[in-house]
């Protein structure tokens, strides 16, 4: 269980050798350094806490003023300050050793030393080690365990009693609003919390209640009072008679009386049979009138269809006979002008028919007029061609051949 008292390095009136204790001092706390660490010189030791939180707020040594970005580990001075020898801490402890035990001896063994409550829900507070065993016994005052019970409820439900240990036990057992209690009629089974316990108790179908006509039974567990009203003499009953019309009700054990009076059941049965043949007729009358209105409503429906109907087919039949009309008078247009067109057509045909006889035959008469006249000049110039040929073959003799082919 650590201590609840430990400080940034080792107190001064521990050590039994003040010489050695000044040499180890760190400037911060004024306390023996604890996990000893120095500046970048080396010039001056400091408890590794106390350096760390001083750079956080200036990075410097805190004697020297010297520029310092991270401690530096002195394990020399370490192993120095662990050996020397000091006491407890506590005046009242009898103990000695050397630095290097004296946080075991505080943390573990040293009945003076405050320590945290540790109990569950307990008060917290710094306690003696030798006085704890008392203090959570009779006097810490602890919180109900069933502070923190889920009941379904809001805070209001839950338990804020804090009590010593001595008494949480009777607590539970007896006081708590939510301690787990056995319902207290013999044939029920059912447990539950002591606050939750009235309502159960509201619906227990073994608790027992007095019967709600008052009658001489007496209390009967909740789960019969069905039962019991079958036969309850206080209870209100109707009339055996009462599907014949008559209404009356009074309980049972007053009931017998009234229905063996024939006269009084008489009367209400004429009345009920009267009641009953005017109501039938009503409703007779009533199915039979909404029926008829149903199919005069219906027949007016198809009424109205009809008529629109015919009005429909008669603005359908004005515009055929429209449009037939405007068909005809164009047809007629159409006639006279393709008869006129066919007959200016046929007068065009024939003229161009003959325009183009003559034409052609023209043309065959001026084609054959030069065919003749050309043929006779090739005739002419052929004949010239022969009379040459025969005049130049006539002087070409085989002299000449030779002479001719010896020049070439």
């Amino acid at each position: 269980m650590q201590s609840g008292t430990r400080r940034c390095g080792f107190p001064l009136k521990a050590f039994c050798d003040s010489a050695k204790r000044e040499t180890y001092q760190c400037p911060v706390c004024l306390d023996v350094c604890r996990s000893p660490v120095t500046c970048q010189s080396g010039a001056h030791l400091f408890c590794l806490d106390c350096l760390t939180q001083s750079l956080r707020r200036n990075s410097s040594c805190p004697a020297c003023r010297e520029p310092l970005t991270a401690p530096v580990p002195s394990f020399f001075a370490a192993a120095q300050v662990s050996a020397l020898d000091v006491v407890c801490v506590h005046d009242k402890c009898k103990w000695v050793g050397t630095c290097g035990r004296l946080d075991g001896h505080l943390d573990n063994d040293c009945l003076h030393e405050p320590i945290k409550c540790s109990v569950e829900g307990g008060c917290g507070e710094l306690v003696p080690r030798g006085e704890m065993a008392t203090h959570q016994q009779f006097i810490c005052l602890q919180s109900c365990p069933n502070s923190k019970a889920k009941t379904g409820g809001d805070e209001l439900d839950r338990c804020n009693a804090r009590l010593s240990r001595n008494d949480l036990v009777d607590h539970l057992k007896d006081y708590c609003k939510l301690r787990i209690i056995h319902c207290p009629h013999t044939s029920c089974e059912v447990t539950t919390r002591y606050n939750q316990m009235p309502a159960h108790l509201e619906v227990c179908p073994y608790a027992p209640v007095p019967c709600p006509r008052q009658c001489a039974v007496g209390n009967l567990m909740r789960q019969n009072l069905e039962a019991h009203k079958n036969e309850c003499p206080n209870e209100p009953v109707p009339c055996v008679h009462a599907p014949l019309g008559c209404s009356h009700v009074a309980p049972r054990s007053e009931i017998i009386g009234h229905e063996q009076d024939i006269s009084i059941h008489f009367s209400s049965l004429r009345s009920k049979v009267f009641a009953e043949q005017q109501q039938a007729y009503q409703q007779k009358m009533d199915e039979m009138t909404r029926v008829f209105q149903q199919k005069l409503q219906t027949l007016e429906e198809k009424i109205t269809k009809l008529q629109l109907h015919v009005v429909e087919k008669h603005k359908e039949q004005n515009a055929a006979m429209l449009m037939l009309k405007r068909l005809e008078e164009q047809n007629t247009l159409l006639t006279g002008k393709v008869e006129d067109q066919s007959v200016t057509f046929n007068w065009k045909l024939l003229e161009q028919t003959t325009a183009l006889n003559t034409k052609l035959q023209q043309q065959t008469e001026a084609f054959n007029t030069k065919l003749q006249e050309q043929t006779a000049t090739l005739n002419t110039k052929l004949q010239e061609q022969m009379s040459l040929l025969q005049s130049i073959s006539g002087s070409l003799t085989a002299d000449n051949l030779r002479r001719i082919y010896r020049g070439y």
